[in-house]
């Protein structure tokens, strides 16, 4: 009987939808990822994110930790200075791939990584997961776990579509 409901536990959190449907923060960080329109909306989402993860619930640190790397990948789209903008996006991604190569199959976070990469010029060479990576979304967006913010699961998986168009890859 354990073993059936750590099993069942486990498939859930890989398939995004239980574990990080209860956790409310998530709720608040994709809200301010949907508001970044500044450099500092960009930096107190990245905050919120950090603290979030520091203190949140055990189940929802990772998903809390790729959207402070988020963030702070999203900052460099409203940076001056390049050399810095360049910088900061790739530490992002450094982190996002980290975080994604610890759990290959936890689709929400590679959805998160593709959020970013997906949005970000081709000439920055971080496309190279985008098929994987958009599949994970349309795989995640048929579970309940962005049910509670609808704009974010329409933006990401119209996102996902375009790139798998681009790539000639049904789905």
């Amino acid at each position: 009987m354990t073993t059936a409901v750590l099993t069942t536990c486990a498939v859930l959190l890989m398939q995004g939808s239980a574990w990080g449907q209860s956790c409310d923060l998530l709720l608040e960080l994709r809200v301010r990822f949907m508001d970044h329109s500044t450099f500092d909306q960009a930096i107190e989402s990245e905050q919120a994110a950090q603290q979030a993860s520091q203190e949140g619930p055990a189940e929802c640190i990772r998903y809390c930790e790729a959207h402070k790397w988020v963030s702070h990948t999203r900052a460099a789209d409203f940076g001056w200075n390049m050399a810095e903008r360049y910088t900061r996006f790739k530490k992002g991604m450094s982190k996002l791939d980290s975080l994604v190569n610890t759990d290959p199959n936890d689709n929400v976070l590679r959805s998160l990584r593709l959020s970013v990469s997906g949005t970000a010029p081709r000439f920055l060479g971080e496309d190279t997961h985008w098929e994987e990576d958009a599949k994970a979304v349309l795989k995640t967006s048929t579970t309940s776990f962005w049910a509670e913010s609808p704009d974010f699961a329409d933006w990401i998986s119209e996102l996902a579509e375009d790139i798998l168009r681009q790539l000639d890859v049904t789905p």
